[in-house]
């Protein structure tokens, strides 16, 4: 009974308690842990890996959906980008000279980064475009369903579009 006091003047206070902590950021923490741990037995192949996927690393830690698709987006589009080189660096012979060679080369880093830029230019384009294509579509939908119900209006008079019970319009007509 004296640890029940703390735990509830600690949530009085706006403290979460033992209970409220969650485990978030954990699984960055390791991620660049096994970075920094691939830099010393793979180290240059892991430093042309790592510079040309720094928009991926940024997406991966502002990316707040729980789906993680702008991380998937931009990421996968930037290790399309980056793998080029990182084969070149597999063939020249993985020496600092060759690394070195491929990270100088401001056409190399336009299309490693702006492989990630049409990833984000994807995530900016698509969304809107189906919304866009969806409503027209519902649009579309609605308009033939009033034509039709126009059609049945002629055809089955003006009680079709009544919303009134069946028995309602059944006196009324006589029936």
């Amino acid at each position: 009974m004296a640890n029940e006091k703390p735990k509830a003047e600690n949530k009085a206070k706006g403290g979460k308690g033992k209970e409220g902590k969650k485990g978030k950021g954990g699984g960055k923490f390791v991620l660049v842990m096994i970075l920094a741990g691939a830099l010393l037995p793979f180290g240059l192949p892991t430093v042309l890996v790592c510079l040309g996927l720094l928009p991926t690393l940024v997406a991966l830690l502002t990316d707040t959906d729980e789906h993680r698709s702008t991380t998937a987006t931009i990421g996968f589009l930037n290790i399309a980008g980056v793998f080029p080189f990182l084969l070149d660096l597999w063939l020249r012979g993985q020496t600092m000279e060759a690394a070195l060679a491929i990270v100088k080369q401001p056409t190399n880093w336009l299309i490693m980064l702006g492989s990630a830029a049409a990833g984000q230019l994807l995530l900016y384009a698509i969304p809107p475009a189906m919304a866009m294509l969806t409503i027209t579509q519902y649009e579309t939908r609605v308009k033939s369903l009033k034509e039709a119900q126009e059609e049945l209006k002629k055809i089955w008079g003006p009680d079709v579009m009544n919303v009134t019970g069946l028995d309602e319009v059944r006196k009324r007509n006589g029936g």
